[in-house]
């Protein structure tokens, strides 16, 4: 099983920015509260930082990328201050996962599992760990070459050159390889961002304007509610409307009862208004699946739970889209959308 700190050690050894440990010691000025470390970019999470044998870590801001500690106040004159921790050549372990989950997200982009489902990292099938790292080492190398391309050649008075821009070169070398060998292993593969998929042309009625709905294929003996195809629709041009409201994706499993949480904030009451939240297959439908039964929760005035039964989800699309509506008691003119998202429910196993 892939986790983001597995992805992240393979993505060091494949550029070599394994992790060393160090050991600093220097005695205060008691002038100051920063003293700067010999070695960045470092840990600073697992770093032990001690004054007088006594660790003060947790008071001590540390700056990963240059290396700073900064004191909360400063150790006075004669103080002996001792940093230990692990460095590295490159990146921040916050830069590599930002490497690891950018890749992880181009690599599985609009693919799904083998049970229709969004592949997350702990679903990620192991022959495709090493893609993903490939991808990642690639996304990291492009920031070294940004950084190499601010380097010029020097040429001194007496003939000596030194071809500083010739490191720019092999990092752009070293990624066009990295490219072409992620490229060869998903085309093999039929993986990630080179993965053969099929579609379906969308068809526009003549008559009303409106697409033709597509359907996902299923298996002679599934007999759940077919699932509409998520299919982008181009704007043409439009202009997109915008929109206030705030989305929350919720996950059910299809068969079994389902309750979830909604948090609001501190200052609203929840109790002030009647409410209603109702599922539908598709943005705009006029057509209602299910609603949700809302109950408020004992003790805390800012939060609404809702629930489906198990014969609700039993009926429910693999993906469908629902909203929450409150009317306010004093006034039933004000009624507002507070909450809007996708229900996405697995599909059960057949039996």
């Amino acid at each position: 099983m892939a986790t983001l700190s597995s992805l992240s050690d393979r993505l060091r050894t494949e550029i070599g920015d394994l992790g060393k440990s160090f050991v600093w010691q220097t005695t205060a000025t008691g002038d100051t509260n920063r003293y700067l470390l010999p070695y960045s970019p470092v840990d600073a999470i697992n770093m032990v930082i001690t004054v007088n044998g006594v660790d003060i870590s947790t008071t001590v801001d540390v700056e990963e990328t240059t290396g700073y500690m900064t004191f909360d106040t400063a150790p006075e004159s004669g103080d002996t201050i001792v940093a230990a921790g692990t460095y590295f050549r490159y990146f921040t372990i916050t830069e590599i996962e930002q490497f690891v989950c950018d890749a992880f997200e181009q690599h599985t982009a609009n693919h799904a599992d083998s049970y229709g489902r969004a592949v997350v990292l702990d679903s990620l099938p192991g022959l495709e760990e090493y893609p993903v790292v490939v991808y990642a080492s690639t996304l990291a190398l492009y920031t070294l070459a940004t950084d190499a391309s601010f380097d010029i050649d020097i040429t001194a008075p007496d003939g000596v050159t030194i071809p500083r821009s010739e490191r720019y070169r092999q990092l752009m070398q070293m990624i066009d390889v990295r490219k072409q060998q992620y490229k060869e292993i998903c085309s093999l593969l039929g993986i990630g961002l080179y993965k053969i998929d099929v579609f379906s042309f969308r068809r526009i009625s003549k008559t009303t304007n409106r697409y033709v709905p597509i359907y996902i294929p299923m298996e002679v003996d599934d007999r759940s509610m077919p699932q509409r195809a998520q299919i982008p629709i181009p704007s043409y041009g439009s202009g997109i409307a915008p929109s206030a409201v705030p989305t929350k994706d919720l996950l059910a499993y299809q068969g079994d009862s389902f309750t979830a949480i909604l948090d609001f904030p501190d200052s609203f009451d929840v109790t002030l208004y009647t409410w209603e939240a109702k599922i539908s297959q598709q943005l705009g439908s006029a057509t209602h699946l299910a609603e949700f039964t809302i109950d408020f929760v004992d003790g805390a005035d800012d939060q609404l739970q809702i629930s489906l039964t198990s014969e609700q989800t039993d009926a429910l699309p693999n993906k469908s889209y629902w909203d929450i509506q409150g009317t306010l008691i004093a006034d039933t003119t004000q009624v507002k959308t507070y909450l809007r998202g996708a229900l996405i429910t697995t599909t059960q196993a057949a039996e």
